[in-house]
């Protein structure tokens, strides 16, 4: 309840005694809450000895009115008293003090309101510095950045160079070392680093070649093959390629190439030294005449009929076969009881058992004839096969001779164009790139030192009418300080003299020396009340009884409006 009967307190005393308009007056939550806690103290003292300008007026009024209005009064004392001269003293003297008190008091404000000014003033001027420095360093904090990264590339740059550099140097070293490669078949377990690599480069070459080639003859991937694993045989063998050319010298490659060259080269004369086409062609009964193979066993013979046979077995019974059988037939003949049809029958027999082991032995001869014929036409496909498959192998070792003398050619040509490079580019320009890299290291620490001479402000441009750039600040009141023209020298100086803010804008500062000249008008007015009423107390004073009656007709006007009993 106390809260709130403060809170109502403060608003009636808002709203009556200091004239507050009701569209201004806050709501009750905001009176409670300025009036909850230690406030509430504060404001109570202000409601009860703080009042309006013009309750002041009239309390001053009857104050001054009412020492002439008490010996008016019936029952008093004369004004010439004892007590009230006293009593008119003492009122004198508190007035001289409290007149004291006054003065002390407007020229503690006047020096507080000026060192408030000035505080404003330097918290500006600080301000702004602040802000200045802030730019600033943001400002050199980018720059530093940039200048990082710029000198981040450089390094990056001058270790790629050195890398490389470092990679020719040792590349020019190797070369300088002469390669023997001796023997025609070298060991396998002691043959250069170098040769080991070119082997490498030129088998996975092999192998990719000879996959696309059965590719391309039967129209089908080998098993196990797809494209995604030729893709990848194919960048290994560029990535092996790149690695020989970086790590080893033009003429160790090409001495290992002219090297594995040889060793083909040898290999297939050793395989064509023992082929003799003429010799297995006659071995298998052929003659090579016209590029055309002839068969010099002629047709074969068809197989003869069972007739045939038989026939042939009873013309060679005359021979011995009749002989072996009248040699077996003796012992029957010497027995005249058995000849007759029985012995016909039994010779008959031994003639068909004969007839058919006959014919038996000729479909073995012809069987084993059939096989040995298509052993040979197989014998002979091979060999047109493998006298195609010769060709070809002649005319890969034709390119490859020629795709060696091509490579051998071009790796001269690299290796006078690296060494070229080499001298030119990279040996010269060392120097060079440290001389770029002192000078830039300079020309940063130049552009920092010239950066702290620079004025912010000025980099900060706004682009007029056609191609003018005009400053900023050039634009602003904040232009405004003591290098400026006379003009602005001349507003400069009437803001100084006015206390009016640089940072407010000029439109502000018509109604800013308005409120001065109304200041100056109530102050002049002050000024006029209190020498009035000083010099009617000190005529008081000099003649209390005779002059008090004197000076009410000048002091009537003053207080006639306002000066009413309280």
């Amino acid at each position: 309840m106390e809260r709130g009967g403060s809170a109502l307190e403060l608003k009636l005393w808002a709203a009556q005694k200091m004239g507050l308009p009701p569209a201004k007056v806050p709501p009750d939550g905001a009176f409670r809450r300025m009036c909850s806690g230690q406030c509430a103290e504060i404001w109570r003292y202000v409601t009860r000895h703080v009042h309006h300008q013009r309750n002041v007026k009239k309390i001053r009024g009857n104050l001054l009115w009412y020492p002439f209005l008490v010996p008016l009064r019936p029952g008093d004392l004369p004004s010439g008293s004892e007590p009230e001269q006293e009593r008119r003293q003492q009122l004198a003297q508190g007035v001289a003090r409290l007149r004291g008190e006054l003065q002390q008091l407007d020229l503690q404000m006047e020096t507080a309101q000026r060192e408030v000014m000035a505080d404003e003033v330097s918290l500006e001027a600080a301000q702004e510095q602040i802000r200045d420095a802030q730019r600033r360093s943001l400002l050199l904090k980018a720059y530093a950045a940039c200048a990082a990264k710029e000198r981040q590339q450089l390094q990056d740059s001058i270790t790629q160079l050195r890398g490389r550099l470092e990679q020719l140097q040792d590349i020019s070293r190797k070369a300088k070392v002469e390669l023997t490669v001796g023997g025609k078949v070298p060991d396998l377990g002691v043959e250069p680093e170098v040769l080991r690599d070119v082997r490498t480069a030129c088998q996975l070459r092999f192998h990719f070649l000879k996959s696309l080639f059965e590719h391309s003859t039967s129209g089908t991937l080998p098993s196990g093959t797809s494209e995604e694993l030729l893709d990848a045989s194919y960048q290994h063998w560029l990535s092996t390629v790149e690695d020989i050319v970086g790590s080893h010298p033009p003429n160790h490659v090409l001495a290992a190439l002219e090297h594995l060259a040889l060793e083909n080269t040898l290999q297939m004369q050793e395989l064509t030294s023992r082929i003799d086409i003429p010799r297995d062609v006659e071995a298998l009964k052929f003659r090579y005449k016209s590029s055309r193979l002839e068969d010099l066993a002629g047709p074969p013979a068809a197989l003869a009929s069972v007739r045939g046979l038989i026939q042939e077995m009873h013309r060679l019974l005359p021979d011995g076969s009749e002989r072996a059988i009248l040699a077996r037939a003796r012992p029957l003949l010497s027995q005249p009881v058995l000849l007759g049809p029985c012995w016909s029958w039994s010779c008959g027999l031994y003639g068909w058992r004969g007839c058919g082991m006959g014919c038996r032995e000729l479909e073995r001869e012809a069987s084993a004839r059939h096989v040995k014929l298509q052993a040979l036409q197989s014998k002979r496909q091979r060999i047109l096969d493998f006298r195609h498959l010769v060709r070809e192998k002649q005319q890969h070792v034709r390119a490859l001779i020629k795709g060696t003398s091509y490579i051998k050619s071009q790796l001269r040509k690299d290796q006078a164009e690296v060494q070229a490079f080499v001298q030119r580019k990279l040996l010269g320009p060392e120097q060079d790139v440290t001389l770029e890299s002192q000078w830039l290291h300079g020309g940063v620490e130049c552009e920092f030192r010239q950066l702290g001479a620079i004025a912010l402000p000025c980099l900060l441009r706004r682009s007029l009418l056609g191609s003018q750039q005009v400053p900023a600040h050039e634009l602003s009141i904040h232009r405004l300080d003591r290098t400026a023209l006379a003009q602005h020298r001349a507003f400069l100086t009437v803001c100084q003299a006015s206390g009016f803010p640089l940072y407010k804008a000029p439109e502000h500062l018509l109604p800013h020396m308005a409120e001065l000249k109304k200041e100056l008008l109530a102050l002049r007015a002050q000024l006029g009340y209190k020498n009035r009423v000083l010099a009617s107390l000190q005529q008081r004073q000099g003649s209390p009884g005779t002059d008090a009656q004197g000076e009410i007709p000048s002091m009537a006007p003053d207080g006639q409006g306002d000066a009413s009993p309280a």
